[in-house]
Parts: structure tokens; sequence; C-alpha cells
């Protein structure tokens, strides 16, 4: 166990950690299966080496800012947002690459949950006189990897949920038309959500319906993962999804032959097959099958089918909910359950956040299934 050690922190940790949060922030999105992690290294009072994680396999955060900071890491204080590392996997333990900078104090935000570290890369730096303090902007931290830490502990991607609704509940009118409930200033936050996850999900009925990129257009990154839900291996029409499958890697989930079976067509898309009709065990076929490939974190942006299927089995491990200011008093609802609730029974969120943009809404928060 890491021995209990209060610890206090100045207005200037406190910078330099949220320095290191905005860098790990930028990496989100790039660095599937690993957690996204910012590292700064400060010497009298001057930032000398910084750094994020890059791609899996590439350099860690701290190796990177130790890189940068080169001879004045010698003495310095690193602030970084996760426990490092302390074991050989794909790159070399970054605690090594810390003591033989000769760093005098780390300052970490948070102890990695991975069994792989957890702790051990703590000990090893105190084991070797090096002054280590933990929790400084912890909360923020966690919120940040939130789908990374759920990953290592239940085996199985982070599942999100995003719809966005007018405000008596409904996601599209009467004649399917769903553009454009929100307006672009909400329309580019969710673009900011999907470059955070490893993979987005939706609907066949919505790729025929729609036709939607399901890319990060609106901001910089990388587009994740495009799924699409079918009982059907073709679309008719001339979809983004077939398009661009030579771009951004697009995969349809069957609940058909045989299961965890994966196949390509010739146009570069792959198939993924769950071998049964029934759910959820379907949807936990095709949750391993993902989580096999790193695909850590999930973000399912509907329609009303697989956004209800997902959150009445309880898959759901966030909302994200767009309101925008319309009202239509008639058409498709954003969920439809096969079986109702009863009020002492209903779902409802912990942990909610309110943003604004302009007339429109969002919240955001966990849902509580108690």
């Amino acid at each position: 166990m890491i021995k209990k050690i209060i610890n206090t922190f100045s207005e200037e940790d406190k910078g330099y950690m949220g320095y290191a949060l905005r860098l790990a922030e930028g990496a989100k999105g790039k660095t599937f299966p690993n957690p996204a992690v910012g590292a700064v290294v400060v010497k009298k009072g001057k930032v000398v080496g910084k750094g994020a994680t890059d791609v899996c396999g590439k350099d860690h955060a701290e190796k990177k800012a130790l890189k940068e900071a080169r001879e004045h890491a010698q003495g310095a204080t690193l602030y970084i947002t996760l426990e490092p590392c302390n074991h050989y996997g794909r790159t070399p333990p970054c605690t090594h690459d810390i003591i033989d900078a000769g760093v005098k104090r780390v300052v970490v935000a948070l102890k990695d949950p991975n069994p792989l570290v957890n702790g051990k890369g703590i000990r090893f730096l105190r084991r070797n006189k090096v002054d280590v303090s933990i929790g400084l902007l912890r909360k923020e931290a966690s919120e940040l990897n939130e789908d990374f830490f759920w990953s290592v502990a239940h085996n199985t991607p982070w599942i999100s949920l995003k719809l966005a609704l007018t405000f008596d509940g409904k996601i599209a009118d009467v004649y399917g038309d769903s553009k454009w409930i929100t307006n672009k200033k909400a329309r580019t936050f969710v673009h900011d959500i999907r470059r955070r996850h490893a993979a987005v999900a939706i609907g066949s009925g919505t790729l025929e319906k729609d036709n939607p990129q399901l890319s990060v257009r609106y901001v910089k990154g990388k587009s994740p993962v495009r799924f699409v839900f079918s009982s059907k291996n073709v679309f008719q029409g001339n979809t983004h999804f077939r398009k661009d499958a030579n771009k951004i890697r697009s995969i349809i989930v069957l609940s058909s032959g045989k299961k965890g079976q994966k196949k390509t067509d010739p146009s570069g898309i792959e198939l993924w097959y769950t071998g049964t009709k029934k759910t959820p065990r379907n949807l936990f076929t095709f949750m391993d099958m993902a989580y096999k490939e790193g695909l850590t974190s999930i973000l399912v942006e509907g329609g009303q089918q697989l956004a209800s299927t997902f959150l009445e089995y309880k898959l759901v491990n966030r909302l994200y909910l767009f309101y925008g200011n319309r009202l239509l008093g008639r058409g498709i609802d954003g969920f439809s359950f096969s079986k109702g609730l009863r009020i002492k029974k209903s779902i409802h969120l912990i942990d909610t956040k309110t943003y604004c943009f302009d007339d429109n809404i969002m919240i955001t928060g966990i849902p509580s299934w108690k």
C-alpha cells in the first residue's frame, strides 16, 4: 500500500498541474487504448519541458517532457496528471526515465488504477529518494480519463449516449427530418465529444435517413472509428459511411453469422458478427469485440431504437442530452423502452452539468440505476 501522506499544494502547483491537464485534454482521442496524460517539468519557476501522451506505442507524456527539458530536469519538479508506469509494455518504464533525469519532486494528480501500475510507480520513485505528492486536481484528472478507468476496471468499453432533442423530447419530426434540431455551437460541441471517444455508433435507420459523416470536421482531432448496427451489410445510396471507408475505419455490426467473426468487404468496410439476435447478448458480444480491438470508449448517437436499447439494458455510463429551442407536438420520441418505467423506478442522472449554447442547452450526467 502507498503510505498515506497529507499533501499541501501551492497556487503555483495548481497552475502547473492545470497546464498539464490542458495538455492531456489536447491529446484526448489520440491515445487509445492508453489514457490521455499531460506532464510539465518546472525548474526555478520556469517550465523547461512539457508533453502529452502520443499514439499507442510511442512516448508517454513524462518521457516527452523530460526529453524537452534535457539537462534542466536535474533537480526539477515534474507535474503529471496520472501516476507514471513502472513496467515494460509497448514502451519502457517511465519511472526509470524520471530517476535517470534527476527529477527531485513529482506531483501526481491521480494514482493509476490499471493493475499493471496501481501504486507501483509511486512506490518505486519513493524508494529511489524522489519526493512524490499525490492528489492535486484529482477530480479534474479523474473526469478526463473516466472512460479509461472504467475500461481497465471492467474489461469492457465505456459507453456514452448522445441525443439531440427538441424541448418536447423529439429527435425528428413526423417526416423523420432531424436537421437541424440544435444550433451550430451545440453541434460543434458534439464534434468535440466525438474526438474524445475511440468510436461512434449509430443504427442503420439513422444512416439511411441522415447520411451522417460521423467525423470531427468542426474541431481539431482524429475522427473516431464508425459503427453501424444493422441487419444487412449493404445500404442503398452513396453514403458517407461507404465513400469514406478508406479514410475512417468503418464497421457494420450484424446480429448473424458466427459469434466474434470479422470480415472485410471490397470497399474496406469491416463486418462484425455477434452470432445472435437476442438482446442484450448481441450487445455484450459487440462490446467484447470492441474492447479487444482497443476501442475502449464508444459514443452512441442514436437513433431511437439503438439509444433506447443501450439505456434500457443499463449499458450507458454517461448521457449527453442536447436540447434545441424547438417544440414539435408530434414526431419521433428520443426514447422508447420495451416497458415504460414507474416514477419510483425511473432512471435519473447524478453528477449533472449543464451547458448553454445561446438558446440551446446540453445536460450531461451519469445514469443512476437505483
